[in-house]
């Protein structure tokens, strides 16, 4: 029997045969896109199953295995609990969900937030048939993934995200209740190994070791951006983590990479659909903006006045979207860009910096799923540039805050 058949069970109980068409292995989730056979007539043979076996995540220390059992649980939730209410709300650039489903009784507790890393680790836990798994609708052509995007292709999938932004934006009783089921981003200070903050100079130590003849005067002005970075890190995730009663507080994707997001290769008016809703949580629009623009765009697109243009679309999509009765002011849209992206290079520095050379630029190169900053060298040093000049404006406003 095909693996996959019980799982498939659960919702097509006629299912008698499947064969899988593709399959993806990632850090935290396998996927399957599959097809089926049953002894009923069935209007859908085709769909796509993401599986989180905890068994083969195990072995991770505890802190990174139990954020791999947060994803799952954040993203089955996400489609169970909040989904039903944003479809309400206008919301509707996702997959068709057939089944969401987990159970992690013994590793996770129920009331447990994704942000509590106090919790220590359970006793005597097992793995060994624990975890989840999502069936949903395959997505076919005319759809596509790609990455790096243009900036045309940038707009469309911004629109999208500025529609779950727009769907929950201060809806205090449907964040409330995210904020007690979902978490917060992939890259937020909260969800991440503190290791990753502790290394932050010898991280940049490190990555300035192995690039910093690629630009002498960059390298020299960010001499000391890793412990810079380091020095306000809790003041930044602060300031980028609203809570669910707060003003400009919704629902950020979290992961919201090229990769997430399938493009229509033709007009159409079901648009761009998102993907991987397994980081979502309480936040600000910014942060997945921040992400996207730096992790899917060319430097070169983005330079000359190419990440202004993003930044006015997204702002334009998401203030039409909200109405006349509320808004994302400009001035304060673009403070929450500034922190979003130091915030998004503490993650970078902490988590890829660390290891990265020449030699792994090269072997990632063509890794779609891959940060452009962490394969392609002209990117990076855009970034580091650009962020260096918005951690100078934070540590001014962060003295002033002070005197």
């Amino acid at each position: 029997m095909h693996e996959l058949l019980p799982i498939l069970r659960h919702v097509f109980p006629a299912a008698s045969a499947c064969d899988t068409l593709s399959s993806v292995t990632q850090a935290n989730a396998e996927g399957f896109r599959v097809q089926f056979e049953a002894e009923d007539d069935v209007t859908v043979n085709d769909v796509f199953i993401k599986k989180v076996d905890a068994s083969t995540y195990a072995s991770k220390s505890w802190p990174d295995f139990r954020r791999t059992l947060m994803y799952l649980r954040t993203e089955v939730l996400f489609y169970k609990v909040l989904l039903p209410d944003l479809k309400e709300r206008g919301f509707c650039a996702t997959p068709d969900i057939l089944l969401a489903d987990f159970d992690l009784n013994g590793l996770i507790d129920e009331d447990e937030k994704a942000t509590d890393q106090s919790r220590p680790e359970p006793e005597n836990w097992t793995a060994e048939g624990k975890g989840g798994h999502i069936i949903m609708e395959a997505i076919d052509n005319p759809y596509y993934q790609d990455s790096p995007i243009a900036l045309d292709q940038a707009k469309e999938t911004l629109s999208a995200v500025a529609g779950l932004h727009a769907a929950a934006w201060e809806d205090k009783e449907l964040l409330i209740k995210a904020d007690k089921w979902l978490s917060r981003g992939s890259y937020h200070l909260k969800t991440r190994n503190v290791k990753e903050l502790a290394g932050m100079e010898q991280s940049w130590e490190h990555f300035r070791s192995n690039f910093g003849e690629s630009d002498p005067a960059l390298f020299d002005r960010c001499s000391d951006i890793g412990k810079r970075i380091k020095n306000l890190a809790e003041y930044i995730s602060d300031e980028v983590s609203p809570g669910p009663t707060d003003r400009y507080a919704t629902l950020s994707h979290g992961d919201f990479k090229a990769m997430n997001c399938f493009l229509p290769r033709e007009s159409t008016d079901r648009g761009v659909i998102l993907v991987d809703f397994a980081s979502t949580g309480v936040g600000l629009g910014m942060s997945d903006v921040a992400m996207h623009i730096h992790h899917a765009i060319k430097a070169e697109d983005l330079a000359n006045g190419g990440e202004e243009v993003l930044l006015n679309h997204y702002l334009d999509q998401l203030n039409t979207q909200l109405g006349p009765d509320k808004a994302y002011p400009k001035d304060v849209a673009l403070r929450h860009y500034r922190l979003a992206c130091a915030d998004y290079f503490r993650f970078l520095l902490g988590r890829f910096w660390k290891s990265a050379s020449p030699e792994t630029f090269e072997k990632r190169k063509d890794s779609k799923n891959t940060v452009l900053m962490n394969r392609n060298l002209e990117s990076a040093l855009a970034f580091l540039d650009r962020v260096e000049k918005h951690v100078t404006e934070i540590e001014k406003e962060r003295a002033a805050c002070l005197a």
